[in-house]
C-alpha cells in the first residue's frame, strides 16, 4: 500500500493514517536512510528530514565556498525535481563529479564557468528478494520481474567493469548465479552448482578411463606414437621427407603418408551420424585441414623432426590430462584443455562426428566434479587460500579514526 503513513505501532496491530488498522504481531521496519550523525558537528546547515548537508547547485556547502559536498550525506534539490538527489550510487557519482569541477577551479584559480548540477540517472532498481525487482529506465519506462532483476545485475556488472576488477566480477557471477542455495537467484537455481556433483563422478571416471585407453594404444605395440613413424596426416612433411630423406626415412614417411591417405579416403566415404552404425564408415568432421589452419600448423611443425617430437609430446599431454580427469585434479582446466584438443583434432582431419560428444562431456565435468572423490577436494581450497593471499594480499580492516558514537 503506497502513501500509507504509519501513525502507531501497537502490540497486536499497526495503525495507519486514514485507513483501517492492520492486525499483526510482527513488524519489520525499513524506514529509509539518514545521514551519519557526525555531520551535525561540521557546522554546516543540514536538511531537517534526513540530516543531510545542504548544498547549492555547484555542490558547495551553503555559505562555505571552499567546502564541497558529495555522496549520500549531501542534499540538493533541483528546481524541476520533487525530491533531493537520491542516495544511490549514480547520485554519489554525479555529485562527486560536480564537486571535483569546483575544487579544480578553486585550486587553479581560473574563471572557468561551471554549469549547475543536473542529475542524469540511467536506471533505478529496487530489489525485492533475489527473484523479483522493479526498475525505472531513463526515467521513462517502468519494468518489473525477471527483466528488472537482470537490469540490476547488469548495473552491478558495469560497476566492476568500470573499476577494472575482473576478480570481483567473476566472484559476483559465482555468488549470484552459481553458488546460491535454496533456488535463490533469478534463474530459480537452475544454474546453481551448489547441487550435488556426486552424480557426475561416474562420468568423470569413465571419461578419464576412455582417454587413458586411447593413450594406451599410442604408447605400445605397432601403433605406438613413440616410434620414428609419422602418425599425423601432415602431407607437406611426407612429401618433403620423400624427396630429401634417406631411403629408410623415405620408406617410413611413404608408409605414414600411405596410411594417412588410406584413412582419409575411407573417411571421405563415411556416413554422417552421431552414433556408430554397423557396417558404415563414420564421417570425419573435416576430411582435410582447412587452408588457414594448415598455414598456421606449418609455422609450428615445419619438418619431420618437429612432427615426430610433436606427436610424442601430444601423447604425453593426453596422458596427463587423462590422469587429471580420472583422479579429479585441476578438473575444470583439464576438461577445458580437452575441448581445445578436440577442436584441434577436428581441424587436423583426425576426428569423427560420432565422437563429438566428448566436447559436451567435458563441459559437463567443468561443474566442479573433481571436488567430490577427487584431488580437487584438497587442492582447490589450498590454492584459493595460499595463491589468493599471494596475489591479492591479506584482507585487513581500516578504521578512519572518526568516532561516531
Amino acid at each position: 500500500m503506497t502513501n500509507s503513513m504509519i501513525t502507531e505501532v501497537c502490540e497486536d496491530h499497526v495503525n495507519l493514517k486514514g485507513k483501517d488498522p492492520i492486525p499483526t504481531y510482527t513488524l519489520i521496519w525499513t524506514a529509509g536512510v539518514r545521514a551519519n550523525s557526525i555531520v551535525k558537528k561540521f557546522g554546516i546547515e543540514t536538511n531537517p528530514r534526513g540530516g543531510r548537508l545542504m548544498a547549492n547547485e555547484f555542490m558547495q556547502a551553503k555559505d562555505c565556498n571552499n567546502i564541497f559536498l558529495a555522496g549520500d550525506s549531501t542534499s540538493y534539490q533541483e528546481p524541476d525535481q520533487p525530491r533531493p538527489v537520491p542516495q544511490i550510487v549514480q547520485g554519489a557519482e554525479e555529485t562527486a563529479a560536480k564537486a571535483v569541477e569546483g575544487i579544480i577551479k578553486n585550486v587553479d584559480q581560473t574563471d572557468v564557468t561551471i554549469k549547475p548540477f543536473k542529475g542524469a540517472y540511467q536506471a533505478s532498481v529496487d530489489s525485492i528478494g533475489s527473484k523479483y525487482a522493479v526498475a525505472q529506465v531513463l526515467e521513462k519506462w517502468n519494468v518489473s520481474g525477471f527483466i528488472a532483476v537482470l537490469l540490476k545485475h547488469a548495473i552491478n556488472w558495469m560497476y566492476y567493469v568500470q573499476i577494472f576488477s575482473g576478480y570481483y566480477l567473476f566472484q559476483y557471477f559465482m555468488h549470484e548465479f552459481f553458488r546460491t542455495r535454496n533456488n535463490r537467484n533469478v534463474f530459480r537455481g537452475w544454474v546453481s552448482r551448489a547441487g550435488n556433483v556426486l552424480w557426475s563422478v561416474p562420468l568423470r571416471f569413465f571419461y578419464g578411463a576412455m582417454w587413458l585407453w586411447d593413450c594406451w594404444t599410442k604408447v605400445q605395440g605397432s601403433e605406438s606414437w613413440f616410434t620414428d613413424k609419422l602418425r599425423l596426416p601432415f602431407e607437406w612433411i611426407t612429401v618433403a621427407a620423400t624427396s630429401g630423406a634417406s631411403q629408410a626415412t623415405k620408406a617410413a614417411a611413404t608408409s605414414g603418408a600411405s596410411e594417412a591417405a588410406t584413412s582419409t579416403a575411407k573417411a571421405a566415404k563415411g556416413v554422417f551420424s552421431l552414433s556408430y552404425m554397423y557396417g558404415k564408415e563414420p564421417l570425419m568432421v573435416f576430411d582435410k585441414m582447412p587452408h588457414w589452419f594448415e598455414s598456421i600448423t606449418k609455422v609450428f611443425i615445419p619438418n619431420m623432426q618437429m612432427a615426430l617430437f610433436f606427436q610424442k609430446f601430444m601423447t604425453c599431454v593426453e596422458i596427463v590430462i587423462a590422469l587429471c580427469i580420472f583422479f579429479g585434479l585441476f578438473t575444470w582446466f583439464a576438461n577445458a584443455v580437452t575441448i581445445g584438443l578436440v577442436v584441434v583434432f577436428c581441424l587436423s582431419g583426425m576426428f569423427y562426428w560420432v565422437n563429438i560428444w566428448m566436447i559436451f562431456v567435458a563441459l559437463a565435468l567443468m561443474n566442479g566434479s573433481g571436488r567430490t572423490f577427487g584431488l580437487d577436494y584438497w587442492v582447490v581450497p589450498w590454492m584459493q587460500k595460499h595463491l589468493g593471499h599471494w596475489w591479492y594480499g591479506n584482507v585487513r580492516s581500516h578504521y578512519d579514526g572518526v568516532k561516531t558514537r
